[in-house]
């Protein structure tokens, strides 16, 4: 067997026997039961604030306890009879509403032992405006149906158009299956990258400056070596995602009945949303994912022990972290930014942003393939650079840190092409 696909093969089946394999395949799904966990429990003991509401206009008070979903204590209507059921703790607050006979404008004033929640103070605002747009309506005469047809919000539709042989055609685009598709990718790539850079680091630095490695470098190359580690932890990121997508499929067939997933589907039908999943969003996934894993080989291959390869990936945990930000922060709600149109041209961040404004329709085909194009360059000079850097390193046991790891790393890699001329 080929002595690349060895190592591989060694690399992949070291990882996956692992505990640590294990746990990463659980992680997503204990985080997403401890959040539904907190989620009931919090709903269980935070009980609703009991309140008074006082008011100078006995209809609006009646219209709001009907409106509340406050536990009100209602034998409690007057400012003063508030004030001691509070200091007693037998509420938590008090609303007091009035009402101006001359304007008809409402308003409202809540006095609490704590402040209100931003869903409460929501709450709270739009009860009163209800009521308010409903005297006003009434003090001009204006029917029900008519103050209906006011509020109703004017309707806006978008299209996204090209020109094909001076023709302006729409593309068939739906938005909201290429939206969940960068969204999906970006996350996924966000916490593949970030569980698997430090176990990438730790497999490249855990035989470097050791008997070990320099009889490993007697049979084979440091280049084959290199490129078989990589290979072998992009075998267990596959194996994972495998593991992924046969619960997310097993977990639709069980599900796909349910109202939720039928009201979802009738949005976006499941063929759009796994093209918003396929094609250029999943090539954007892989080669981030490599390009990436590469980067997280490299900075490991700059230590000398195991145990600081999780210091070593810190760049690589920026540069996720920044490009996530960006995405997250640009990506929905101005696809159209600066940061936007040039990260997307940049390696390490075009796998986050780029998939985004092909969601929004603001990129042509030429601009995606130049992207991609970029990256895949980049990748392929990284990988080669890294090799050639893990060759300088392989024997070298220095307690300096990375940076002057990487310098030194620099001088070797110059003399040994000068030497390379010279014969």
């Amino acid at each position: 067997m080929n002595k690349f696909w060895v190592v591989a093969l060694e690399t992949y089946k070291r990882n996956v026997k692992s505990v640590s394999f294990v746990i990463m395949i659980l992680a997503p799904f204990l985080m997403i039961g401890f959040s539904l966990l907190i989620g009931l429990v919090s709903a269980k003991f935070n009980d609703t604030s009991d309140i008074a509401v006082i008011s100078n206009n006995t209809e609006i008070r009646q219209t709001y306890l009907k409106e509340t979903h406050f536990k009100v204590k209602e034998e409690v209507q007057s400012i003063k009879a508030a004030q001691v059921a509070m200091k007693d703790k037998e509420i938590d607050g008090y609303l007091v509403i009035e009402f101006d006979d001359k304007t008809d404008k409402i308003a409202g004033d809540y006095i609490g032992s704590t402040s209100l929640g931003t869903s409460d103070e929501l709450e709270i605002t739009q009860a009163l405006t209800t009521m308010q747009l409903a005297k006003i309506s009434k003090s001009i005469n204006l029917a029900s149906s008519d103050l209906k047809r006011l509020n109703e919000p004017a309707k806006l539709q978008t299209k996204t158009v090209e020109f094909k042989k001076g023709k302006m055609e729409e593309k068939g685009l739906n938005r909201i299956a290429l939206s969940a598709g960068s969204v999906f990718i970006g996350l996924a790539m966000y916490m593949i990258i970030l569980m698997y850079a430090q176990v990438t680091a730790t497999e490249v630095a855990s035989e470097k400056g050791t008997r070990m490695m320099e009889i490993i470098l007697s049979s084979t190359s440091a280049a084959k070596h290199f490129y078989g580690k990589i290979m072998g932890i992009f075998l267990v990121i596959l194996t994972q995602v495998l593991v992924y997508f046969v619960l997310g499929v097993g977990g639709f067939m069980l599900a796909k009945d349910m109202s939720v997933i039928q009201d979802f589907l009738k949005t976006v039908s499941l063929k759009e949303l796994l093209g918003g999943l396929l094609g250029y969003n999943l090539i954007y996934l892989l080669l981030g994912v490599v390009i990436y894993t590469i980067l997280s080989a490299l900075c490991g291959s700059l230590v000398s022990k195991a145990e600081d390869a999780g210091k070593s990936v810190s760049p690589v945990t920026y540069l996720t972290i920044f490009g996530f930000m960006i995405s997250t922060m640009f990506g929905m709600s101005n696809p159209q930014h600066l940061i936007m149109k040039v990260t997307s041209y940049i390696p390490f961040f075009s796998s986050f942003t780029m998939p985004a404004r092909i969601a929004s329709g603001t990129v042509e085909s030429r601009g995606i393939i130049i992207s991609l194009l970029i990256l895949i360059v980049s990748t392929l000079v990284l990988l080669k650079f890294s090799a050639n850097m893990y060759r300088s390193t392989a024997l070298m046991y220095s307690d300096e840190n990375m940076w002057k790891v990487l310098k030194r790393s620099f001088t070797s890699m110059k003399r040994e092409n000068i030497q390379r001329k010279k014969r």
